[in-house]
């Protein structure tokens, strides 16, 4: 039973182009389906992640300032 390629392939003025990734353990004939997070071969299984977007780290918070103790009153003598 022969599948539907509509969607697969753009036309850009004379030339067709690919619009999905070629699986590279089947070959150029199997495409890739597209999720989400990943591609996967339905024909062999291959499976690889989509690249996430790199996340830009908070910069962190800079600690309280600690504020200054007050001096110690000085101990009190011991009685000889």
């Amino acid at each position: 039973m022969a599948k539907a390629k509509v969607g697969l392939y753009t036309v850009q003025g004379d030339a067709l182009t690919r619009t999905h990734k070629s699986c590279p353990k089947c070959g150029a004939g199997v495409f890739l389906a597209e999720h989400g997070n990943r591609r996967s071969c339905g024909k062999c299984g291959y499976s690889e992640s989509k690249a996430a977007p790199p996340v830009k780290a908070k910069p962190a918070k800079a600690p309280p300032e600690a504020k200054p103790a007050a001096p110690k009153a000085p101990a009190a003598p011991t009685p000889p």
